[in-house]
């Protein structure tokens, strides 16, 4: 097996070389020109490198010489000031050119596109818990582009006989950041999105809500900013969130690109059961000895996936829940590679969170153009 991994250097990424590499697979690399977490590589000194833009076919062809499997993980998370054409260039198109690529290779035996539960419309959850088969209408700039290399792929695989496979991810999480969520500073950078409008993937969560900031610095009065803070409804309900540790994000990419069962299917990721918020909070006060509190929104939000199918399908069965997530931060566990991250989690929650790539543009909260699970 000879695996391209784009997207090497990202949360996913890098583990999964790692993964690949230990189950004795040859690893192609592709990253952005000038990649600045490009030495997060450099502990894998068989993996080849190759540099390549999604928006650049020629490099793109290039890749994708000699490879039997790919895994596509790039993708652009935050619009920012990127236009978006050029955002649907890179996380659409781009997944047109990977396959072109093969096609031109002379194919390949399994393509797996790794895709979000953003498609499923997060800020207003369509269903609880979502399914493969809920609706999927994002309504944001990035779930849709990622449906949009969704569809291309399924077009693509039945037009030149690609096996494939798709994984739509929960929050991955990698665990020396997970510390920084469920806090007052956290959820007041989440809240602080309300602010770009329907320029957010979050926008209609948000949509004719009063100033949520404002709402949460009054309930949380003169609260430290790592204070552990957890979000409710107005019936004293906790909100939910699916997360997915990165550990068992790589598992289940593994598998949808080794698993029979995989071919031709879609299959969410995700932890084995949602956090709430009330128990993401206690976690955070408890292990790290800061106060607790709660605080109540004038609306509700489950973000909850269902992985039976990935359970049935792949044998999937993640081992990581949030608490064993944090301790493994806390604890320096060496069976992953850090994010290395420069924007943290909270610059792309509830989505598939990711590493930074520089591109040939800035812009956006994490401060990134193309970016990577």
């Amino acid at each position: 097996m000879r695996v391209l991994v784009t997207g090497a250097t990202g949360r996913v990424g890098t583990n999964m070389i790692m993964r690949l590499i230990t189950a004795g697979a040859e690893v192609k690399a592709m990253v952005l020109p000038g990649d600045p977490h490009g030495s997060k590589l450099d502990a894998f000194p068989d993996v080849e490198v190759v540099e390549a833009d999604l928006t650049d076919q020629t490099a793109v062809d290039v890749a994708c010489r000699d490879v039997t499997h790919v895994v596509h993980l790039a993708a652009q998370l935050m619009r920012g000031d990127t236009p978006v054409d050029r955002f649907y260039d890179i996380n659409a198109f781009g997944t047109l050119r990977l396959l072109e690529g093969v096609v031109r290779a002379g194919g390949i035996e399994r393509f797996v596109l790794a895709s979000s539960d953003g498609t499923y419309r997060p800020g207003r959850p369509p269903a609880r818990p979502l399914r493969e088969n809920s609706w999927q209408q994002p309504a944001d700039y990035y779930g849709t582009s990622k449906l949009l290399g969704e569809i291309i792929l399924r077009n693509h695989a039945v037009q030149f006989d690609i096996p494939y496979a798709i994984v739509r991810f929960a929050t991955v999480v990698s665990p020396e950041e997970a510390g920084t969520m469920f806090r007052l500073s956290f959820w007041r950078s989440v809240l602080e999105w309300q602010r770009l409008g329907k320029d957010s993937h979050l926008w209609p969560l948000f949509d004719g809500q009063p100033d949520l900031v404002t709402l949460l610095d009054h309930q949380a009065g003169d609260a430290a900013p790592d204070t552990a803070v957890g979000l409710r409804d107005p019936d004293y309900q906790p909100w939910t969130i699916s997360l997915l540790d990165v550990r068992d994000a790589v598992d289940g990419v593994h598998r949808a690109l080794t698993e029979p069962g995989a071919v031709g299917q879609a299959l969410n990721l995700a932890a084995m059961k949602p956090t709430t918020h009330d128990e993401g909070a206690a976690v955070i006060a408890g292990l790290y000895g800061v106060p607790k509190l709660m605080v109540t929104m004038p609306m509700r939000h489950r973000l909850e996936v269902s992985i039976d199918s990935a359970i049935g399908r792949l044998g999937f069965w993640p081992e990581h829940d949030f608490r064993n997530t944090v301790r493994g931060g806390l604890q320096g566990a060496d069976d992953y590679v850090p994010a290395q991250s420069t924007s943290g989690i909270a610059a792309t929650w509830p989505r598939d969170s990711s590493d930074v790539h520089n591109s040939h543009e800035r812009g956006g909260l994490a401060g990134t153009s193309q970016i990577s699970p």
